[in-house]
C-alpha cells in the first residue's frame, strides 16, 4: 500500500510540473462553460425543424423521388382529395415526426378511379415507400369513426417502417375520433372542431430512433446544441490530461521505474489502478472547475440541474480520460499517443453528433454514431432536458460498460509491456 501511494504522489509532482496538463486542466473547463453562456437561436436546431415540413407536389404526376427533402427517410406520396385542416394535421404529424418525407399533390379534381391508376403507375415508375389517398369525405368518415372510408394505402415497399407508418395512421385517427365524440353532444361544435383541430389534438412529438419518444421545445433543442458543443471541448481536456498520465507511464518505463515497482510488492494491477485513481481525480477537478465556471454564469440556468449535468461530465471524464491513458500505455510513445488521441476526438466529435444532428443519416453513420460515448451522454442529456426518466441509466451503464472495456485493455496492456522489459 506505500508503494501504491508513493507512486500517487510521484506523479502528481510530475504532472504539476507539467505545463501542458496545467493548461487542458484549467483552459477545457473555462471554454466550456463560455459555451454554455451563448444566448443565441442555433441555426442548426431551427435548419432541422424546417425540414420537417409537408413537400407541396405541383402535380400528382411528379416523381417524389426528385422532390423529397431526404431519400434516407420513409417517402411517403399523399394524393390529398380532402384538403381539411384534418387532413393537413395528419400529415404534419408524420412530417414532424422526423423518420418520413411526405410529398403531397392535390386531388380534388380527380375521381377515385383516376387516383387509382395513378397510383398504380407511380408504384412502378416512383420510390415511394407508401401511397396515400385522403378521400374527399374523410373529415364525416373521421367523425363517424369509419377509418376504412376515410382513406386508403397502397404499400409499394417492403420497408419495414411502413408498420410504423400504419400504426401511426392507425393512433391518430382514433385520437381524432375521440376529440370528435366529445363534441357529439352539442352539433355547434362541429364547425369549432373543424376550424382548430390543431389547438385540440395532443401536440406533435419528435422521434427519437434510439427507441425513446422526447418532445423538446425550441429552448431546449438549443440547450442540447449547446451542451454538445460544451461536451466536445471538454472532451478534448479529458483526452490529454489522460495522455499526460500515460506520459508517466512511459517515462518510468524507460527510467526502468516501472520494472523496480514490479520486483516490489506492488502488482501490475496495483501499479494500473494507481493511474486509474489519477484519472478519477484529475476528472473531479476538472469537473469542479467547469462547476465554479458554470455556477457563476448566469447562475448556471440551461435547461436542466446544474448537478446532473456536472455528474455527466465526471463519468464523461472518467470515461475518455481512462481510454487515452490505455491508448498511451499501449502505443508506447508519447507522440503517437498524442495523434491517436486528437484523431480519436475529432472522430468521435464527429460521429456523435456533437457538431449537428444525424437523425437523418445514412444507416451506417447512425450505427457508427451509437458506438461512440458522447451520443448517449448526448442521449441522456435530451431526456434531462425533456423531464422524461431514463438518463440515469444510460449515463450509468454507458460508463460502466466502457471502463470495464478500458481498464481490461489497458491492463492486459501493461502486462505485454511487462514482459517485454
Amino acid at each position: 500500500m506505500r508503494g501504491f501511494f508513493t507512486l500517487m504522489k510521484m506523479n502528481m509532482k510530475l504532472l504539476l510540473r507539467n505545463k501542458g496538463f496545467l493548461f487542458f486542466l484549467c483552459f477545457a473547463p473555462v471554454l466550456s462553460a463560455a459555451i454554455l453562456s451563448i444566448k443565441t437561436d442555433m441555426a442548426l436546431f431551427e435548419q432541422k425543424a424546417s425540414q420537417n415540413k409537408i413537400i407541396e407536389l405541383e402535380s400528382c404526376e411528379n416523381k417524389v423521388i426528385y422532390n423529397c427533402d431526404d431519400t434516407s427517410k420513409f417517402i411517403i406520396k399523399v394524393y390529398d382529395g380532402s384538403k381539411t385542416k384534418l387532413s393537413e394535421y395528419l400529415l404534419n404529424r408524420f412530417a414532424a415526426a422526423g423518420m418520413f418525407s411526405v410529398c403531397r399533390s392535390d386531388v380534388r379534381e380527380m375521381t377515385e378511379k383516376q387516383v387509382e391508376e395513378q397510383a398504380k403507375k407511380d408504384a412502378f415508375d416512383d420510390r415511394a415507400g407508401a401511397l396515400l389517398y385522403i378521400r374527399k369525405d374523410f373529415d364525416e368518415a373521421v367523425w363517424d369513426g369509419s377509418y376504412q372510408d376515410a382513406l386508403v394505402i397502397y404499400q409499394v415497399s417492403d420497408d419495414e417502417r411502413r408498420q410504423y407508418f400504419i400504426s401511426e395512421i392507425s393512433d391518430v385517427l382514433v385520437q381524432m375520433h375521440a376529440v370528435a365524440e366529445s363534441a357529439a353532444d352539442d352539433p355547434d361544435k362541429t364547425a369549432e372542431f373543424l376550424a382548430d383541430i390543431s389547438d385540440k389534438m395532443p401536440q406533435k412529438h419528435v422521434v427519437n430512433l434510439s427507441g425513446k419518444d422526447v418532445e423538446l421545445t425550441r429552448e431546449q433543442g438549443n440547450w442540447k446544441a449547446l451542451i454538445g458543443y460544451a461536451y466536445a471541448i471538454i472532451t478534448l481536456g479529458f483526452l490529454f490530461c489522460g495522455v499526460c498520465i500515460a506520459y508517466t507511464v512511459i517515462e518510468e518505463q524507460n527510467n526502468k521505474v516501472y520494472t523496480r515497482a514490479m520486483l516490489s510488492r506492488l502488482d501490475v494491477w496495483g501499479y494500473f489502478c494507481s493511474k486509474f485513481v489519477m484519472v478519477v481525480f484529475i476528472s473531479i477537478v476538472q469537473t469542479f472547475l467547469l462547476g465554479i465556471c458554470v455556477f457563476g454564469i448566469h447562475g448556471g440556468e440551461f435547461g436542466m440541474n446544474r448537478f446532473i449535468f456536472l455528474f455527466m461530465i465526471l463519468c464523461l471524464g472518467l470515461v475518455f480520460g481512462t481510454l487515452s491513458f490505455m491508448l498511451g500505455v499501449l502505443l508506447g510513445d508519447v507522440m503517437s499517443a498524442n495523434y491517436a488521441v486528437f484523431t480519436l476526438w475529432s472522430i468521435s466529435a464527429l460521429l456523435s453528433g456533437l457538431y449537428f444532428p444525424l437523425d437523418t443519416a445514412a444507416p451506417a453513420i447512425r450505427a457508427a454514431s451509437s458506438l461512440m460515448p458522447q451520443h448517449w451522454f448526448l442521449k441522456a442529456a435530451e431526456l434531462f432536458l425533456a423531464g422524461e426518466k431514463g438518463g440515469y441509466a444510460i449515463v450509468f451503464y454507458v460508463t460502466a460498460a466502457y471502463l470495464i472495456l478500458c481498464v481490461s485493455v489497458g491492463g492486459v496492456g501493461l502486462k505485454m509491456k511487462r514482459s517485454d522489459v
